[in-house]
């Protein structure tokens, strides 16, 4: 019953990311305009980790897609946890 609320109040912050940002606002810009230097610093020290190459061809192209496609993501999964366990999610 928790993971379903939880889900669906990432469904509904989703929902709203969608409707008062636009429902092609990129994550990119969305983390951006939140905290620029912590992007920054995060964008950088991945780089460092996996590589520019890995960073371009694998976690640039995330940013570009819709900042509600986050939270409605980790809503499905929530979803599908619950969805496991039956009488506990």
């Amino acid at each position: 019953m928790v993971l379903r609320t939880i889900a669906f109040v990432l469904f509904g912050a989703a929902l709203c990311m969608g409707i008062f940002l636009g429902w092609g606002y990129p994550l990119g810009t969305m983390l951006q305009g939140a905290n620029p230097s912590g992007f920054a610093q995060r964008e950088l020290g991945l780089q460092r980790l996996v590589g520019p190459t890995v960073w371009n061809a694998a976690f640039a192209p995330l940013l570009t897609l819709p900042a509600w496609g986050l939270p409605a993501f980790f809503g499905v999964v929530l979803m599908l946890i619950a969805a496991m366990r039956p009488g506990k999610g």
